[in-house]
């Protein structure tokens, strides 16, 4: 036998001994199985009746009890976002709505901007009486002849800077008799706290709110409307001693 077959046989033999060996420590792999459930599936059946009496009772009655525990006004809001989710869920469907309710929101913004501001106040021009700055009145109330400059406005027919010599005027008679230390500075809500005298200082408080809503609310006032106000301001300064 050649040499060369002869080491080759030693080396194959060796291999199987070696792997045999080996073979005999290794673990059986295991093969698993899937399990099927034969068994019958059988649907639960509930009863209706029983679900309908726990349904009558107030402790399983979670939405109204959250209703009852609330207040009238959230009542009304709760109310009221349902209506708009409902409107607007509908809207998407359908863009003809969609467009109407901005429309309809857009006229119910302008309706409460036009009740609130005044149309008369949007639509016409702004007096040149109002380009004075009066937030502080300044002016030196002891140094004004008011009988004859209010005389000139009422001939002017300038009404509203009427009135604002009619409280100025006041301002002087409360300074005069000591209910209040008049200074340029001051405001009109300066001086109604200085008043002690309780009769003094709510009619004062309210020829106060009558000027500032005609002065700096730029509310018109004509010959008819300035009238009763003018007897306003004498009968308080009648009252002065």
């Amino acid at each position: 036998m050649p040499k060369f077959v002869f080491k080759f046989l030693i080396i194959f033999c060796l291999l199987f001994a070696t792997i045999n060996g080996h073979a005999k420590y290794l673990k059986p792999q295991q093969i698993e199985t899937v399990k099927i459930d034969s068994s019958k599936i059988r649907p639960a059946k509930f009863n209706r009746e029983a679900l309908e009496t726990y349904a009558e009772q107030r402790e399983f009655q979670y939405d109204d009890a959250a209703t009852r525990d609330l207040s009238l006004w959230d009542r009304f809001w709760m109310l009221f976002w349902r209506m708009v989710n409902e409107l607007f869920r509908g809207a998407a469907s359908n863009p003809l709505s969609k467009y109407f309710f901005i429309g309809a929101g857009v006229a119910i913004l302008l309706y409460i901007i036009i009740k609130i501001i005044g149309s008369e106040n949007i639509f016409r021009k702004k007096s040149k009486e109002t380009i004075l700055p009066y937030d502080v009145l300044n002016e030196n109330i002891h140094e004004i002849d008011y009988e004859t400059e209010i005389q000139k406005l009422i001939e002017q027919g300038k009404y509203r800077l009427a009135v604002r010599l009619l409280y100025l005027r006041t301002l002087k008679k409360l300074s005069d008799a000591e209910f209040i230390q008049w200074q340029p500075e001051k405001t009109n809500y300066n001086y109604l706290t200085e008043i002690s005298k309780p009769e003094i200082k709510n009619e004062f408080g309210n020829l106060t709110h009558q000027f500032n809503y005609i002065w700096y609310g730029d509310y018109p006032v004509d010959e008819q409307k300035f009238e009763p106000i003018n007897q306003s301001f004498n009968h308080f300064n009648a009252q002065i001693r």
